[in-house]
């Protein structure tokens, strides 16, 4: 399948199974176009999670705050969706943390009203049964993300410091498809694993298993924090790209989709909510632009795009790809409770004139 049919089959699933959502989705473009943010909110509702990534940027002790300190609740999030959907966003990611762990992930995908929001949710997929698959997709979840870290199942494994980790990712993947969720394989490319072959097989593996490939380009933050040898090369995403041409199941964020090329999407295609209500321009920049108990989504939106660093197209991942970008930018946060204060970045130089 072409990109374009690939694209079309997923808009004609979502029309037929949640029409509220299939209005605002095809409405995103037209809003793009007039330069009006339509960001896809990734809440990480909770840091538990039973395993402990070397790639993690969910750095756990970094993100902790004091015992009692104020974190969301299934309410909370009740309030975030009527506000989302009142400025017109369709779509949510549930993260963490692990998802599958959370007590009251039921209450969680509720809260967000699945009828009038595409869900999806961000796992490794050691708990996802086909008896969990089926309830969730039940609830409203409509599309799973789960981590694949490399095709050699030690590799994997070792990665995730748990034996047996390769083995339940590729049992989770087939779970969630049976139960008719959509299904995409997560990875981390770096620039020491981008020209291997690897995301070549993952590309094959992916085709003919009906999954897509969300390629994620590492970031020197987390446990890589200012590791620039890990960043991909021009030359890297050239590789990427041709493989994207031969594969089209292969996905960047910054890379043409639906017709519409945005470069990076922080701020204008992506926010990110901590578990204390944070909103951040993307999960990998750790500057805090607002927060959901002190203020709205629309006021985050907008102090995000009056600055030029997020309201400018950028061809290249302000994250993984722009090295002024990390190195003046986001290394301000590096050995610091996260995330920063924007006033702690960004300077009047860095404002939309």
């Amino acid at each position: 399948m072409t990109l374009q049919q690939i694209e079309q089959a997923k808009r004609e699933k979502l029309r037929s199974e949640k029409p509220l959502v299939y209005d605002k989705i095809i409405k995103i473009s037209d809003r793009h176009s007039r330069g009006i943010a339509t960001p896809i909110i990734d809440i990480a509702y909770s840091y538990i999670c039973n395993l402990s990534c070397s790639h993690c940027t969910a750095w756990r002790g970094r993100w902790m705050r004091p015992k009692g300190e104020r974190i969301l609740t299934p309410q909370d999030l009740r309030r975030i969706s009527d506000e989302a959907d009142s400025l017109g966003l369709a779509q949510f990611c549930i993260s963490g943390g692990e998802p599958t762990v959370f007590k009251d992930l039921d209450e969680v995908i509720l809260a967000l009203q699945p009828d009038k929001f595409h869900l999806t949710m961000s796992t490794h997929g050691h708990f996802l049964t086909k008896e969990k698959a089926k309830h969730l997709k039940s609830l409203g979840l409509d599309k799973v993300k789960i981590s694949l870290d490399d095709f050699d199942p030690k590799a994997h494994d070792a990665n995730r410091h748990s034996e047996g980790a390769y083995g339940k990712a590729i049992t989770a993947m087939a779970n969630a498809r049976e139960a008719g969720m959509g299904v995409v394989v997560q990875t981390c490319v770096t620039h020491q694993n981008c020209q291997t072959g690897q995301i070549i097989e993952m590309a094959k593996f992916a085709t003919e298993n009906d999954y897509t490939v969300d390629i994620l380009a590492a970031r020197p933050t987390g446990s890589w924090e200012g590791r620039y040898d890990v960043l991909i090369t021009p030359e890297d995403e050239d590789y990427l790209f041709a493989a994207h041409k031969e594969y089209p199941v292969l996905h960047r964020d910054v890379w043409p989709a639906y017709g519409m090329d945005k470069g990076c999407g922080a701020v204008h295609s992506t926010l990110h909510i901590t578990q204390y209500g944070d909103i951040m321009p993307c999960v990998y920049i750790h500057i805090g632009i607002g927060n959901v108990f002190t203020g709205t989504l629309e006021e985050a939106i907008k102090l995000g795009q009056s600055i030029k660093w997020f309201k400018n197209y950028s061809r290249l991942c302000l994250s993984s790809e722009d090295r002024n970008f990390i190195k003046n930018y986001m290394a301000k946060s590096y050995g610091k409770e996260l995330p920063i204060s924007w006033t702690e970045v960004f300077s009047e130089e860095d404002f939309v004139k």
